[in-house]
C-alpha cells in the first residue's frame, strides 16, 4: 500500500497569485521539481541536478509553499505530479526554452557571437546578391556558423513557420502569414533571348510580345514561375511552354540553345550574358521589379546569432 501523501505544510508567508508568485519562484527549484517529476524520485532529481538530497527537498517543499498548493504525491516509489504539478509541468517547457535562450543570447554576446543560424533562400537570393552578403559576414564572425540550403519560396515560408529553419529568404510576392517580414533588395526581372532572336532587336519587351513565342520555362514550384504565369494569364497572353527546367543555369542553357526564350531575375542572367550566346532585355512591366524579403518568426524568438546575420544583411551597401 503506497503511503499517503505528505500534508502540505502552511504557507509562511500567505497565499501568493499572480506576478507576486512570479516574483518568488527560482530556476533552480523549478528545475528540480521538473527533474522530479521525470525522474519519479526526489533522490534521483538531486542527483541529475548536482545538489544534495536534503536541500532539494527542502526547497521542493518551499516551492509548494510559495505556490499555495501541493505539487508532488510522496510514497514508497517515489514521488508522481499532483493535478498543480502537472498544470506546473505544462508551463515550464516554454519557460525553460525561455531561459535556454537567454542564456544563448548571453554566452553569444559574451563570447564575442557564436551560435548557429538556419538558413533557406530560394534561387533567385543563391544565383543574385546573397554569396556576396554572406562572403563579408562569416570572417568578421568566425564564431557563428551558418547552414545554407537552397528552397522553393513556399517550402522555406513552411520551414520557418514550423521552426527548422531561422532565417528565409523569399520572394515578397507570396504571402507570409503569421511571419515577420523585412524588406531586403529588389532584382529585375529581364527577357532572355537567343542570340540572334527576332526580338533582339528592341529597346524592352512586354509581356505581349512573348505571346506564342517559344519559352522555356521553370519548376511548377518556383514563385517565379507561379508569378508570371498569373500574370500572363491575367494579360490574356499564352506562354508556348517548349520544355521546363528545374534551375536558372539551365533556362540559360535551354535559351542559349535555340530552344525558346526565357525570363529570369537580372541577378541571374546579367553576369552570364558576355559569356553565353544569349541576349538580355528589359520586361517593361510594372510588375516587373520583383522584391526579396526576409522572413522570421517573432523577433523574440530569434537567437543573438540570427539577429547579428539580420543586421548584417539589411545593412546599407558601402
Amino acid at each position: 500500500m503506497p503511503t499517503p501523501p505528505e500534508p502540505l505544510p502552511p504557507a509562511r508567508h500567505g497565499t501568493l497569485r499572480g506576478a507576486a508568485i512570479a516574483r518568488r519562484l527560482d530556476p533552480t527549484s523549478l528545475r528540480l521539481f521538473r527533474a522530479a517529476v521525470e525522474e519519479r524520485s526526489i533522490a534521483a532529481a538531486a542527483e541529475r541536478e548536482a545538489i544534495a538530497l536534503s536541500a532539494a527537498s527542502r526547497r521542493i517543499v518551499e516551492l509548494e509553499e510559495r505556490l499555495g498548493a501541493a505539487l508532488l504525491r510522496r510514497h514508497d516509489r517515489g514521488v508522481t505530479p499532483t493535478a498543480a504539478g502537472e498544470a506546473l509541468m505544462t508551463h515550464l517547457v516554454g519557460l525553460f526554452d525561455l531561459f535556454d535562450r537567454i542564456g544563448a543570447d548571453m554566452d553569444a554576446f559574451a563570447a564575442g557571437e557564436r551560435g548557429h543560424v538556419r538558413l533557406h533562400a530560394n534561387m533567385s537570393a543563391v544565383s543574385g546578391f546573397l554569396p556576396e552578403a554572406l562572403a563579408g559576414f562569416l570572417p568578421a564572425h568566425p564564431g557563428i556558423r551558418l547552414t545554407l540550403e537552397e528552397r522553393y519560396s513556399a517550402d522555406i515560408l513552411r520551414a520557418v513557420a514550423s521552426g527548422a529553419a531561422d532565417l528565409g529568404l523569399v520572394s515578397g510576392t507570396l504571402p507570409a502569414e503569421g511571419l515577420h517580414v523585412i524588406p531586403w533588395r529588389d532584382d529585375r526581372l529581364v527577357v532572355v533571348l537567343p542570340e540572334g532572336h527576332a526580338l533582339v532587336g528592341r529597346g524592352e519587351l512586354a509581356l505581349a510580345d512573348l505571346d506564342g513565342v517559344p519559352f522555356v520555362g521553370q519548376s511548377e514550384e518556383t514563385a517565379l514561375q507561379k508569378f508570371y504565369r498569373a500574370r500572363a494569364a491575367a494579360q490574356g497572353v499564352a506562354l508556348n511552354e517548349r520544355v521546363n527546367v528545374s534551375g536558372f543555369d539551365g533556362v540559360r542553357r535551354m535559351v542559349e540553345a535555340g530552344l525558346g526564350v526565357a525570363i529570369l531575375p537580372a541577378t541571374a542572367a546579367q553576369p552570364y550574358a558576355a559569356a553565353m550566346r544569349i541576349a538580355l532585355r528589359p520586361l517593361a512591366e510594372p510588375w516587373a521589379a520583383r522584391p526579396l524579403v526576409i522572413v522570421t518568426r517573432a523577433a523574440q524568438t530569434l537567437s543573438a546569432a540570427a539577429r547579428v546575420l539580420i543586421a548584417h544583411l539589411t545593412r546599407p551597401p558601402g
